[in-house]
């Protein structure tokens, strides 16, 4: 039996607008063709809970079963979710610009506890008005929208919101104009199957099977305006999908050895459609739902992949909504809801069949190197053979960019 539940995710700073303002070259070559920028994000998030949270790390992705003690309170504090930023711009190459990025989270991975480095993003790209291509840890292309939550890891992950891992990844993008602003653009890629980004675990009695797995997406934006404050275009929607598998093992009691399965190899699939609309100057909505099988790996089906001795894929089907308001340019607030749902006849009695949150922040940028915020959010984590639970968290964010 195989089963990934990782009890940990995802992060906003994954994207590129990582940073409250744009860096600046720190370095320059002699031809000037080259441009080096160099920047960090001090981040520092207290967490308050009144129930018992997985993992306990300072983020709120599940909640644990209730126990019978009635004392459940948790406290955190930690900067775990600081990031390093280091890119290149240039030389061209014909008419594409070439360039690389890297940014670091000072964690191991995203289930430890411990500061170390995280490669997030780390990879070499080629692109002009027309073409991207990029090989390196990047992203996945299978849905990428994500909330904005002051906790960068947690990012309704395993309650709807499915991608924003990190993996190495081959990528083409064709954009093509479809409008004075309007640009319409379709991505392939060929993906590593297992990612570690959030646990070694994943690594002990799974591997690739041979082959990448496939990623798509054909995306729509209308295009920004820039009298507009709310970051979203006043149309976009987009599709994507990701098919694969993997190669399961197992203990061979018998002889002490790992052995592979062979009866069951985990088909991994998905769809996901992706949406966001301004509908005022300072109001937009953005939201996704997505239904597919074994997706563990990708922060969905509750953050659980197969079952029982055949490694059965385990379905599920999941969304997430949420409103943006900006009360001044600096000054916003997101208000949201997100749902991750499993099969329950694919859980053989045991196991998470439904996780939910509701979340309400305000998102202070004081200026352009420090910001703050305060986070509400209500989860709901219910189990087939154990205790259902459901609690408040609240969270405060401080940070520092440059």
């Amino acid at each position: 039996m195989k089963k990934h539940i990782i009890t940990c995710l995802l992060l906003v700073a994954l994207f590129d607008p990582v940073f409250s303002q744009t860096p600046k070259p720190i370095l320059s070559l002699a031809d000037s063709s080259v441009n080096v920028f160099l920047g960090a994000n001090l981040k520092t998030t207290i967490l308050l809970s009144n129930r018992r949270l997985a993992p306990s790390t300072g983020t709120a992705y599940l909640l644990l079963p209730k126990d019978g003690t009635g004392v459940e309170g948790t406290y955190d504090i930690n900067a775990r979710a600081s990031t390093i930023y280091l890119a290149a711009e240039g030389p061209k190459l014909g008419s594409f610009n070439l360039g690389t990025k890297m940014v670091f989270y000072v964690i191991r991975d995203l289930t430890d506890p411990a500061y170390g480095l995280l490669p997030a993003m780390m990879y070499v790209d080629m692109k002009n008005d027309q073409w991207r291509f990029a090989v390196g840890q990047q992203v996945d292309v299978f849905s990428e929208r994500i909330p904005n939550m002051i906790d960068g890891y947690f990012a309704l992950a395993s309650s709807g919101c499915v991608g924003n891992s990190s993996r190495g990844q081959l990528r083409a993008t064709r954009f093509i104009e479809s409008g004075k602003k309007s640009k319409l653009s379709i991505t392939l890629a060929a993906s590593q199957p297992v990612s570690t980004y959030f646990s070694k675990d994943l690594k002990n009695n799974s591997e690739n099977n041979g082959v990448p797995n496939l990623e798509w997406a054909l995306r729509f934006e209308t295009g920004k305006d820039t009298n507009a404050i709310v970051p979203f275009d006043a149309v976009e929607l987009g599709i994507s999908g990701i098919t694969g598998s993997y190669r399961v093992f197992k203990n061979d009691t018998s002889g002490g050895t790992i052995v592979n399965n062979g009866i069951n190899i985990p088909k991994v699939n998905g769809i996901c459609g992706e949406f966001a609309f301004r509908i005022a100057k300072v109001f937009g909505i953005q939201g996704e739902v997505y239904v597919g099988q074994a997706l563990g790996n990708y922060l969905g089906t509750i953050m659980q992949t197969t079952k029982g001795e055949n490694d059965k894929e385990i379905r599920s089907m999941g969304f997430w909504v949420e409103a943006a308001y900006y009360w001044k340019k600096n000054l916003q607030s997101r208000f949201g809801y997100g749902q991750d749902e499993c099969n329950k006849e694919d859980l053989l009695g045991n196991g998470i069949w439904k996780n939910s949150t509701y979340f309400g922040n305000v998102i202070w940028d004081i200026n352009k190197t420090v910001s703050t915020g305060i986070e509400v959010t209500h989860k709901s984590t219910q189990y087939l053979g154990l205790n259902d639970n459901q609690g408040m968290t609240y969270m405060w964010m401080f940070q520092y960019s440059f």
